[in-house]
């Protein structure tokens, strides 16, 4: 856990305002002002970097403290050895929290996102021991505060998955619903994310078998309009030597109609043959924008991981942990035949260090997009990206 001993003094401009503001709120709780005073730190330094205005710095720094901060749990104690009572699946060192940097081409100015864990105060004790209530409580504070949030596709979602949890963690994790925002301007967009684990295990079912029948009854869903998740499903159906584990089913509040549908799901083997296999769906999407798109991947890949002239067939070092191996996701739009496949670079258990992921992501942001591709603005943006990542180390 970030530990606000180890902080700077001082954060940009809009972090002191709205850290000033809040300390004359009589009704800030010490577990707002610890989240803010840590994750939002790193979230104030992430919304400046990035060239976010005063305005939607200010304004993505009081959604954070007083939508967000309430609901992240206790502050951890030193009684616990800063160890958190709740061990959110959210990151490895189980910071309910994510922040990330989406560079979208390269040449677009980036959005700042994050992803949270509604965590109640008495998460994990006796008399809370699932934090039963907490993704209900988020979900109303999230409707006060965005009056139009869609929330028919996560009613659905949420009785679907939401039971059948018990003390085994079938998911190998207590976590049952995260949170995510792109600070996209005038608007964050919000999205939700769903474990079927525990009830696949009660019903002795897949997650990919709890997912399925959770689309199907979903309103607005017909086989015409998702088409391309049932070739998703023919596709693991017909290689389940594969072993995939469906991790995750995501969606945004928006309109049913423009909504996405993602699944996260994992593979253990960290080869790069296996990549191409995954991003292309063993052959089922091709084209000249993939086969570029994947020798470019191939590129960061070998900078990110150090496996330059290694041959795709050999795999990664292993790793005995939870989130070893490769995350994918795979979304579907309604209406759309074609999905699309991103892949997560394992960088947390298999990169040489921080600073050696921000040098190689700036080189191939300045060599591959600004140089190759004749984007200017994607150099100025690595760079932004690099010195906001060197300041908050």
């Amino acid at each position: 856990m970030i530990q606000s001993k180890y902080l700077p003094t001082a954060g940009s401009k809009a972090w002191l305002v709205v850290h000033a503001q809040n300390r004359r709120r009589l009704h800030v709780s010490p577990n707002q002002h610890y989240w803010y005073q840590t994750v939002g730190y790193v979230l104030g330094a992430l919304v400046n970097g990035a060239g976010y205005d005063q305005h939607a710095q200010l304004r993505a720094l009081d959604g954070f403290v007083n939508l967000v901060a309430e609901h992240l749990g206790p502050a951890p104690s030193l009684a616990l050895g800063f160890h958190p009572r709740w061990e959110s699946f959210m990151t490895d060192d189980h910071n309910p929290v994510e922040l990330s940097w989406d560079f979208h081409t390269g040449a677009d100015k980036p959005t700042i996102r994050y992803s949270i864990e509604p965590i109640s105060p008495d998460a994990g004790t006796p008399s809370n021991p699932h934090n039963d209530r907490a993704p209900a409580n988020f979900k109303r504070a999230v409707v006060r505060a965005f009056p139009d949030t869609e929330t028919a596709w996560y009613d659905h979602f949420d009785a679907c998955f939401s039971h059948g949890w018990t003390d085994e963690l079938p998911e190998g994790h207590p976590s049952t619903v995260f949170w995510a925002f792109d600070l996209a301007g005038k608007a964050d967009t919000p999205k939700a994310y769903f474990f079927p684990g525990a009830v696949a295990c009660a019903t002795g079912r897949t997650n990919l078998e709890i997912i399925s029948d959770a689309i199907r009854s979903a309103p607005g869903y017909s086989p015409e309009k998702l088409a391309a998740f049932h070739d998703f499903e023919e596709y693991v159906g017909a290689r389940s030597n594969l072993s995939l584990e469906m991790d995750m089913l995501a969606i945004d509040l928006v309109p049913v109609a423009k909504s996405r549908l993602k699944i996260y799901f994992r593979n253990r083997a960290t080869d790069f043959a296996s990549v191409r296999e995954l991003m292309s769906l063993g052959g089922r999407l091709a084209g000249p924008d993939l086969d570029e798109g994947l020798q470019r991947l191939r590129i960061l890949w070998d900078s990110l991981l150090g496996t330059e002239g290694v041959p795709d067939d050999v795999s990664l070092p292993h790793r005995d942990h939870r989130t070893a191996g490769i995350l994918y996701n795979i979304e579907f739009r309604l209406d759309s035949r074609t999905p699309k496949v991103k892949v997560y670079i394992p960088v947390r258990h298999y990169a040489e260090s921080d600073r050696q992921v921000i040098d190689s992501l700036r080189r191939f942001m300045t060599d591959e997009v600004a140089t190759q591709r004749g984007s200017e603005e994607a150099e100025v943006n690595a760079e932004m990206y690099s010195q906001c990542m060197r300041s908050t180390l």
